[in-house]
């Protein structure tokens, strides 16, 4: 019989996050629910009178809590919905959320229109009143997006179509979460196992290729028979970015999305190009590692496989946690105490359930403590994404503790940084303590490598993916199966030169569920270089690299991202700060490949 995965009622209480302390009743969700219903009715009454300064400030304050009141009840929903996304009553509830949202959206779009039909003058004389001083961000972005604010009739009927929007990103996620259903499969001992979005990684690690294989032809043979569903689900997101983007005067949907973190397109172009310069390394890596494994012909169902074998950190969630915050300590006591009290007050949500969303995240609202939601198997890789997590969440801890509510959101751009510092000071400690040990050595860099590989080059591959089908959808090209596994396939190829490439590799791109937030993956593999780069001022300065880190923290999206980055002692801006961590992989490389001559 293949292994059950239990429900979520047979999950102790202690190993699941307490969302109660978002909303502790239903009826507790419903009172925001109303009292956010009754702000919007009212909220009209603003329109064309904000050219004077006292209402303006009502309206900002009256659009604050709306948000803020939106938005607690849209995350609650969502992650009572993740933990079991069979269950009809909370994808009813996420529904109702989803809706109030776009509502919110619709009756305030009349606000940026107006503000900026004002006298010339009167956005920067609103910046400098008292009582202003918790909106300055708010405005001077107001002023930033002129040239992409359409009239207030225009904006509205935008805004109204943000359930039509969101709707790709939904019917991906209950088709991928809920009803696509995987066979059984091989595992170690020949028994048939389950096959799950959050059991695939593990199989294929195993080191017997049978089970790798069967898992992997499994999956994409899956994904293959959704070969008419996926790339109509994924063309009409793609082609939702472009309306969005030529609704907005943006030259494309690259632009329109790097346009709010002011990040240019230069850093999205140099970053595949830099990356491009380093996959001859990347090749002499996986070729030793196919000789490790014991394949004359390395595929990609063997890409995921641990080359080193004697050595690992296998650990029950708890001790794996508290290992995580010992490797941490560098970051300060106040800072292990916190994660702490992360656990046990369980903000975490760390193992599978039937019908648990596969992956793992870190959410909250500015009104609670931050929560994380996982699937925990006893891994280095399972050690490593917890600490990523909370990574996350303590970014949130600090910000919603030092900003306003309207500075308190940081850019997706930076939020890769805090997460993978905490990544990398557990591997630079586990290095450090492992010092005399040669295989523990090999394993570790292992796992650096891998992070490479899958955080800078994987993730710079979806990028150039992503914007390759943009691309296409804006020549009017279709998106269809055919088309875009040609791209992936090729760019895959392109990636992996030393690896055979199974044809099913080419389906890989419909199981990404990331690419319904478009141009967002590029940001890991910025984030992960400017990572690596704080992380090694960390272990090397100490007190005044930490004191700037845990500055950068507390300031949210007080800034924008580069500048942000730039308190914290790193310039993404210069494409010198990634070719300097591509570098660091190919120094590791020639390490690992000394290590297991």
């Amino acid at each position: 019989m293949s292994e059950r995965i239990p429900e979520r009622g047979e999950i102790e209480p202690r190993n699941t996050w307490k969302l109660e302390d978002i909303y502790p009743t239903r009826e507790a969700w419903e009172a925001d629910y109303a009292e956010a219903s009754r702000l919007l009715e009212a909220f009209p009454a603003y329109e064309g009178k904000l050219g004077d300064l006292n209402t303006l400030r009502e309206a900002l304050d009256a659009m604050t809590r709306i948000n803020r009141l939106s938005g607690s009840l849209f995350t609650y929903a969502r992650m009572k919905r993740d933990e079991d996304n069979r269950l009809s009553e909370y994808q009813a509830l996420a529904e109702r959320a989803q809706a109030l949202m776009v509502r919110a959206g619709t009756a305030q779009s009349f606000g940026q229109p107006e503000l900026l039909a004002q006298p010339a003058g009167y956005i920067e004389k609103a910046v400098q009143t008292p009582g202003f001083e918790d909106y300055r961000v708010l405005l001077e972005e107001t002023e930033r997006q002129r040239p992409h604010t359409l009239s207030a009739a225009e904006e509205r009927l935008v805004a109204m179509t943000g359930d039509m929007g969101a709707a790709p990103d939904t019917i991906y996620s209950m088709l991928c979460d809920a009803d696509m259903k995987f066979p059984a499969v091989p595992g170690e001992d020949g028994k048939p196992v389950e096959l799950t979005h959050s059991s695939y990684i593990p199989l294929m690690m195993s080191r017997n290729r049978d089970v790798r294989r069967a898992a992997f032809t499994a999956m994409y043979e899956t994904h293959k028979a959704y070969a008419a569903t996926i790339p109509a689900i994924y063309g009409a997101s793609v082609k939702g970015d472009v309306f969005y983007a030529r609704a907005a005067k943006h030259e494309s949907a690259l632009k329109a999305r790097l346009f709010p973190d002011a990040v240019p397109e230069a850093v999205y172009t140099s970053l595949i190009e830099a990356v491009h310069r380093h996959v001859d390394k990347l090749g002499q890596y996986m070729t030793r590692k196919g000789e490790q494994i014991g394949v004359s012909d390395m595929g990609m169902e063997d890409v995921y496989v641990p080359a080193v074998e004697g050595f690992d950190i296998s650990l029950p969630f708890d001790e794996a946690y508290e290992l995580m915050i010992d490797c941490l300590k560098p970051l300060g006591a106040d800072y292990q105490a916190v994660l702490r009290q992360a656990r046990e007050e369980r903000w975490i949500d760390p193992f599978e359930n039937a019908g648990k969303s596969a992956g793992a995240y870190s959410w909250g609202t500015y009104d609670s403590h931050p929560f994380v939601l996982m699937n925990y198997h006893p891994s280095l890789d399972s050690l490593l994404t917890i600490a990523h997590e909370m990574g996350h969440s303590m970014h949130s801890y600090y910000s919603n503790a030092a900003q306003p509510y309207t500075t308190a959101e940081y850019s997706l751009f930076v939020a890769e940084v805090a997460s993978t510092i905490n990544e990398c000071l557990v591997l630079m400690e586990l290095l450090e303590r492992y010092a005399d040990d040669k295989n523990a050595q090999a394993f570790l860099i292992a796992q650096l490598l891998e992070n490479f590989r899958t955080t800078v080059f994987r993730q710079t591959m979806f990028a150039e993916f992503e914007r390759e089908a943009h691309a296409m959808a804006e020549r009017g090209e279709p998106l269809t199966a055919e088309s875009l596994n040609a791209v992936y396939a090729a760019l895959n190829a392109e990636y992996y030169p030393t690896v055979r490439q199974n044809e099913l590799i080419a389906y890989e791109w419909m199981r990404i569920p990331h690419f319904y937030r478009a141009f967002y993956v590029y940001k890991y593999a910025t984030g992960f270089s400017a990572a690596m780069a704080l992380a090694g001022a960390i272990r090397r300065e100490g007190a005044p690299a930490v004191e700037r880190y845990r500055k950068f923290l507390s300031l949210g999206g007080s800034m924008h991202p580069i500048e942000l980055l730039k308190v914290a002692g790193v310039d993404m801006s210069d494409p010198a700060s990634v070719e300097a961590a591509l570098g660091e992989f190919d120094r590791l490389v020639d390490r690992y490949l000394e290590l297991t001559k």
